[in-house]
């Protein structure tokens, strides 16, 4: 244990020599976990120098290769279950955001861990275990990352594994806006695993099989807030209604509208937050009895708000007329006449 805190005391980004250093360190770290598998404390020591090593190589933008000691920190979770359970999790998400390729059976065994730790304190499970939403955020954590690159991830892990995942994410969100209040982590890091799935088709057809589209439109609302969860939302909305009149109205019926028009009055001086907003409105913009409500609810003014405040944003104007062009031609003329929208565009343009 004191070599493992002499280690990380002696790992310094400032030093020219910190890459060896810090292989040296995961390399020793690795070799002290795998010896001590039952060893509560050591495990837990292991994780706190695995998991600063990962933090300071991501700081200096160093690669490290993290195979060595992913698996023999899940093993040791496998041995000790909950008493480590929030450190090996936390320290696996710290080792992921290196970015190093996972060798396909790695990433296999790391999110059926990952799978079995979640739902095991996840409050929904036959286990009969509380739930735990520390835990539960680490591996929410984990799965973002385990995502980051969807289409490889998808195709080594396969459908099965990618299914339990999207299953166990939306039952978690919804389990958070019924029963265990809000823990805005879970639905940040759940909404970006559904954002990143959207681009793959059969995970699409999943993410709505499972409710997806009422679980990210009342965890928006939940969560009115915070930008990061607003940008991701109206992301996966406009995704999931991207080709599909059907699910277009099926968002619109479960108040997507309002929540992406609430969207764009809490967040009108955030970029990023209204971009994606601008760009869900066009798409949701689906029928006539649509586009009135948006108009009646103020949707024309918001989005020429849009446009004067992020005047310099090319994808804000952009996104803010498709939207315009779609409810001009249901908006009555004195709306339109009583609005700057002209001069709006006149600015966009010039």
């Amino acid at each position: 244990a004191k070599s493992l805190y002499i280690i990380v005391a002696s790992v310094d980004t400032r030093k020219p020599d910190f890459p060896q250093y810090a292989a040296l360190g995961l390399e020793f770290t690795q070799k002290v976990i795998k010896t001590f598998p039952t060893d509560t404390s050591i495990q837990k020591i292991g994780c706190f120098s695995a998991r600063k090593i990962a933090t300071l190589a991501q700081k200096s933008n160093t690669s490290l290769d993290i195979s060595s000691v992913m698996l023999p920190i899940l093993d040791a979770q496998s041995l000790l279950g909950v008493q480590i359970q929030k450190d090996s999790l936390d320290t696996i998400w710290a080792l992921m955001g290196m970015k190093w390729e996972l060798r396909p059976e790695e990433l296999r065994e790391l999110t059926v861990c990952t799978v079995e730790t979640v739902k095991m304190n996840s409050g929904i499970s036959s286990s009969g275990r509380s739930f735990r939403g520390d835990v539960v955020t680490s591996g929410m954590a984990v799965f973002a990352d385990i995502f980051a690159e969807p289409v490889h991830a998808v195709r080594v892990l396969g459908m099965q594994k990618v299914e339990r995942v999207i299953e166990l994410v939306l039952s978690l969100i919804y389990a958070c806006l019924d029963k265990f209040g809000n823990h805005p982590f879970i639905f940040s890091f759940g909404f970006s695993v559904l954002q990143r799935l959207c681009n793959v088709n059969d995970c699409h057809n999943l993410i709505l099989r499972f409710g997806g589209i009422v679980a990210v439109i009342d965890g928006m609302t939940a969560n009115g807030g915070n930008a990061n969860i607003q940008e991701k939302g109206c992301n996966i909305l406009r995704r999931l209604a991207a080709y599909h009149l059907e699910i277009k109205l099926t968002i619109v019926e479960s108040d997507g509208v309002d929540a992406v028009l609430n969207n764009m009055m809490t967040h009108s001086a955030n970029e990023a937050v209204i971009s994606e907003a601008c760009s869900a409105l066009s798409v949701l913009c689906v029928d006539k009895q649509t586009r009135t409500f948006i108009i009646q609810q103020g949707g024309v003014l918001l989005l020429e708000n849009a446009m004067e405040i992020h005047i310099g944003s090319s994808l804000i104007q952009e996104n803010a007329l498709d939207a315009l062009c779609l409810l001009s031609s249901d908006a009555d003329s004195e709306i339109l006449l009583t609005s700057n929208i002209i001069t709006s565009i006149k600015d966009s343009l010039d």
